[in-house]
């Protein structure tokens, strides 16, 4: 037992360093730098944690909406990637600096990402060198290297391995206690990400569904319709190859036949035609060989499951209530896509294109990813060939261990849901359709929109059998050299590079804005409506920042998610609508001047906005024309490329209270 301790030390020592090591960027500036390249995404968070203090220090108000964004109509946070849990914990105990505790708090979930991993490879296999090869697979993966840019919800990808080792501990166990515990982590997922708890509620259904049931191959009998299935598929597919090849030899681009009209354009449909066939074709063969039997679970099997549920929706009230407000009220936001435009998936070329996160040629193979406008973030699949390797030979060696056949599963799936609704090779989609085509019929996990984040659970597969190979290699003769260097090699192809930092900096006249008697939003210029779907106008991330420090309403903001009624508003109201369309690039010869500028600024005191700031390096010239032409303003002063004004009408109004 001591010397399995000292080893479990020593594996928690390393891990630790290795978090160090990668993080040093951050956490040399923890105070005055976040992970990015520029303001965006990671600003968010910071928000988040300001939102979640000013929450717990002002009683009244809720944590799942806000009337300090998108003023002065407020937004629903509930579809916001709020990152509840993280900024509760950071505001009962991280320290002042919102900075530092949002860095604390990546280098915590890094450093977990590595623990968890490590802890569901050791239950695994029980092998402590395995178990730091499974963490080193996951904890270093791609997924979690490109999301510490600035998705700081996504690097949380620990609650996954946590949630498989509550899972099988159920299995095992079958208490009240160990399912409370399961509802407890599922929870904890969804107030970390919408995308980790459906992919961790997923693997728990799917390791409920392998106790249950059991899957067999046998020999088919003979059938008639299945031959005649097939020769059906035969002759279509004959019949699409020569429309293939009478479509590139004519180059025609219409097809008449009696009144119908075809365009054909391409071989793209004929191709996708023949693709489905093709499935078909093997649908038609494997499927009559595949035979299901169920097992009803164990009785404390179904209470331990019935109490993870109910825990878990317990604690998941406040979201829930909150969603069937937003549902009931017209107000729940999707989005819509036609079945070429859904968002795409993996592309294939990066399985072989390399890792663009790698300490060793990173940025080389970062600019083979821009030369062919690959999405390094959202679109890279690439693996460890060592830990394919070892995967390999797991599955090669032990594949009638039901461990082993439930993780290849389980890897198989994702990866397919990875890939996307369309087969994507270089940069470029191609005419074959795939399997998640189909989610976005799935209610619930058709939010899920983004379907290369499920990349995240192949990388946990991945290394649960890297894990297991790793234990079978040690258990052959003759074998320690080989183990040791496939180890070394490992490391050496998951050795990240430290991530780029971003400093943040805003003028110290927003502290005078905090300071200052006047109450009062803040209209940041450009003015901009952002959200995961688009934009309209021009937002600037740095406003979020600077919000936590004047810590006033602003007008605009970002959510990922924001109703359209909030965005026709904003162009209905005047003053706002001319302002927004402008920072937009829109003319000023088309907003009329509907009020005076002493009108103008009346206008927006009885709205509650009672500051401009104006970024004169980023406003098109018509927008800093209408600023200073159309609304009555009074200077405050200039910093950064920045003006700050105060309304006119407001400070008359403070002026003639005072007196």
């Amino acid at each position: 037992m001591r010397v399995l301790l000292r080893q479990h030390a020593i594996a928690i020592v390393a891990l630790t360093a290795l978090t160090g090591w990668w993080l040093s960027p951050v956490l040399r500036h923890l105070d005055t730098a976040i992970p990015g390249v520029n303001a965006g995404d990671n600003v968010t968070f910071l928000w988040n944690l300001w939102w979640m203090r000013y929450v717990l220090h002002h009683p009244g108000y809720s944590f799942f909406s806000t009337p300090f964004l998108f003023h002065p109509f407020g937004v629903d946070l509930t579809l916001h990637t709020h990152t509840a849990l993280p900024a509760l914990a950071a505001a009962l105990v991280g320290p002042t600096s919102l900075i530092a505790s949002q860095n604390l708090l990546i280098a915590a979930h890094v450093w977990l990402n590595f623990v968890c991993s490590y802890a569901l490879a050791y239950r695994v296999t029980r092998y402590v060198p395995g178990a730091l090869a499974a963490a080193l697979v996951f904890g270093t993966s791609p997924f979690i290297a490109a999301h510490l840019t600035g998705h700081f919800n996504l690097i949380a990808a620990w609650v996954i391995p946590l949630v498989c080792v509550l899972t099988w501990h159920v299995s095992e166990r079958a208490s009240i206690r160990a399912g409370a515990c399961l509802g407890v982590a599922l929870a904890a997922a969804a107030y970390l990400d919408y995308y980790l708890f459906i992919f961790a509620g997923l693997l728990v259904a799917l390791r409920w569904a392998a106790q249950c049931s059991t899957v067999t191959i046998r020999t088919p009998r003979r059938s008639a319709l299945r031959r005649a299935v097939l020769t059906g598929i035969v002759v279509l597919l004959a019949l699409d190859a020569l429309l293939i090849v009478w479509i590139l030899t004519t180059q025609v681009d219409r097809i008449d036949i009696g009144p119908v009209r075809a365009s054909v354009r391409g071989v793209g449909n004929p191709v996708t035609f023949a693709w489905l066939l093709l499935v078909a074709a093997a649908a038609a063969l494997v499927l009559p060989r595949l035979s299901m039997t169920f097992t009803p679970a164990a009785r404390q099997n179904r209470r331990a499951l019935v109490a993870a549920a109910v825990v878990a929706v317990a604690l998941l009230m406040p979201l829930l209530v909150n969603g069937v407000k937003l549902w009931s009220g017209g107000q729940y936001v999707s989005q819509r896509y036609l079945w070429r435009s859904a968002p795409g998936g993996i592309d294939a070329a990066t399985f072989a294109l390399g890792n663009p996160y790698r300490l060793w040629q990173g940025e080389w193979v970062r600019s083979i990813y821009s030369r062919l406008q690959i999405d390094p973030i959202e679109a890279c699949g690439w693996m460890p060939y060592v830990a394919l390797i070892l995967g390999a030979l797991a599955i090669a060696a032990q594949r009638r261990d039901p461990v082993v056949r439930e993780w290849t599963f389980a890897g198989s799936v994702f990866l397919i849901w990875a890939l996307g609704p369309w087969l994507l090779a270089y940069g470029r989609q191609t005419p074959l359709i795939l399997p998640g085509i189909a989610l976005r019929f799935v209610p619930v996990i058709a939010n899920a929109r983004i379907p290369g984040r499920a990349m995240v659970v192949v990388y946990l597969a991945l290394a649960i059998l890297a894990a297991i190979g790793t234990a079978w290699l040690a258990r052959q003769d003759r074998s320690r050299n080989v183990l040791a260097l496939s180890l070394v090699l490992l490391a050496l192809e998951c050795a990240p590079a430290a991530p780029s930092v971003y400093r943040l900096h805003v003028p110290s006249l927003y502290t005078q804005l905090k300071d200052a008697s006047l109450p009062g939003a803040v209209c940041e210029l450009p003015l901009g409506l952002r959200d995961g779907f688009g934009e309209t106008g021009a937002f600037d991330s740095e406003a979020l920042f600077a919000q936590t420090i004047h810590e006033r309403p602003i007008v605009g903001g970002f959510v990922a998610r924001l109703s359209p009624d909030i965005t026709r508003k904003y162009l209905a109201t005047p003053v706002l609508g001319s302002l927004l369309r402008l920072s937009a690039g829109g003319p000023l010869s088309d907003e009329n001047a509907q009020l005076d500028p002493a009108k103008a600024a009346s206008h927006l005191t009885s709205l509650g906005i009672v500051y401009l700031v104006l970024d004169t390096r980023r406003a098109p010239p018509d927008l800093i024309r209408y600023v200073h032409t159309a609304i009555a303003l009074r200077l405050v002063g200039e910093e950064d490329g920045r003006t700050f004004y105060q309304v006119a009408s407001a400070a008359a109004s403070r002026d003639g209270a005072s007196h």
